[in-house]
């Protein structure tokens, strides 16, 4: 067992794709048999469907403004000083440099963790927003002075390298995909659901959840649910919240599906819902990973995803061994392979049993050996652990 100490950085633990990864991860380094662990968050602490191993420190970084963040880092790094610091994802990963930077020649090793495609984040998604269209710059910047670079998938990576431009060591780079908690999920699915469609189900329902942003591409979902809508008297529920809702709602009265389409918000268990419901889809146009895809199996519901930019669903399901897979912005065959599914049980049993088989790829001790076999070997710690670590 190991003495190394390893701190995650993330926003926040409310719960969303972010704080599931970090607690999953945590979970993973603990059950190999690292036990020195902190989380430093910034916003919030944990919420009622997170959970971590109770020997885990949570270090609050006590403000919720980003300009205020590295101060408040380099005071706890140079208290603690734990041997690796993990940032998780850009908007904390570039503060949380100049933090390390201001806390001076500690010992720790910085790794940053980017879980998004930053060329479509700052160039296509938040073409306005100055904040995220600095990012590609600071990232150029300060990304190098890292230890290690991490990314959950092998395009976000490329990405970074040569969209971006980030001049960084290929031996100190790594590539994983997100530690998913599937036994959390399947404990939490068993859960009631508070969507009356669920509670007393008269007909097919389909389910999606993410934030209600353009990256995730909603419209082409409600297009093709109101081709499904021709053939099969089914309905639709999109848990999340966010910018686009009202484009949305107003999409949802012009295809005239307003009836059978509900925008509940955002859930903190949405697993209760993807359990009781016959089909879950991801329309998204980028898609790093897909976590929900990966909670979606674990819940017991076949998948559909559009194959998205940053190879996420195209990874998660092995082309379509482990679900379906359809081009983007196509709403005719995501549609016709919604209706093959919600009618067809036995392909239904299938692709659920596939589903379940494929989350144990990426079970939280998975990713965290591969982790532990990058720090230990590409960042020059022989004596970091005794475990067996694979490929």
């Amino acid at each position: 067992m190991t003495n190394k100490s390893i701190a995650i950085l993330t926003w926040g633990l409310q719960g969303g794709s972010l704080a599931n990864y970090t607690t999953a991860l945590v979970w993973g380094l603990w059950n190999i048999g690292f036990k020195d662990l902190s989380i430093y968050y910034v916003k919030s602490g944990i919420g009622d469907y997170i959970s971590i191993p109770p020997g885990v420190e949570l270090v609050p970084l006590g403000t919720e403004r980003v300009s205020k963040m590295p101060w408040q880092l380099a005071k706890n790094l140079r208290a603690k000083q734990p041997d690796f610091l993990i940032t998780i994802s850009s908007f904390v990963s570039i503060p949380a440099i100049i933090g390390w930077l201001l806390a001076g020649r500690t010992p720790t090793k910085l790794i940053v963790s980017q879980h998004s495609t930053m060329s479509y984040k700052a160039y296509v998604e938040n073409k306005h927003d100055w904040k995220v269209r600095i990012q590609p710059w600071l990232s150029r910047l300060l990304y190098p002075l890292a230890d290690g670079l991490h990314a959950n998938s092998q395009e976000v990576l490329e990405d970074l390298l040569t969209k971006i431009g980030i001049k960084f060591p290929p031996e100190k780079t790594l590539v994983t995909p997100n530690p998913v908690n599937s036994s959390a999920i399947a404990k939490y699915a068993q859960a009631e659901s508070a969507h009356p469609w669920l509670k007393s189900k008269q007909q097919p329902v389909m389910v999606s959840v993410g934030r209600l942003a353009k990256q995730k591409n909603f419209p082409l979902l409600l297009q093709a649910f109101q081709i499904v809508r021709q053939t099969v008297d089914a309905k639709l529920i999109v848990y999340g919240e966010g910018k686009e809702r009202k484009a949305l709602e107003q999409l949802v009265e012009r295809l005239g599906i307003a009836n059978y389409v509900s925008l509940p918000g955002y859930t903190p268990n949405p697993w209760a819902s993807m359990a009781k419901a016959d089909l879950f889809i991801l329309a998204s146009t980028e898609e790093p990973f897909g976590l929900v895809i990966v909670e979606a199996m674990a819940s017991g519901i076949p998948v559909i995803a559009t194959d998205a930019l940053g190879g996420g669903p195209r990874s998660i399901l092995a082309g379509e061994k482990y679900g379906v897979l359809v081009p983007q912005d196509d709403p005719k065959a995501l549609a016709q392979a919604a209706i093959e599914i919600l009618n067809d049980d036995q392909l239904r049993k299938s692709l659920i049993d596939l589903g379940q088989q494929r989350c144990q790829f990426y079970s939280p001790e998975n990713i965290a050996q591969k982790l532990v076999q990058f720090l230990q070997l590409e960042l020059n710690e022989p004596e970091l652990s005794s475990l067996p670590l694979v490929r």
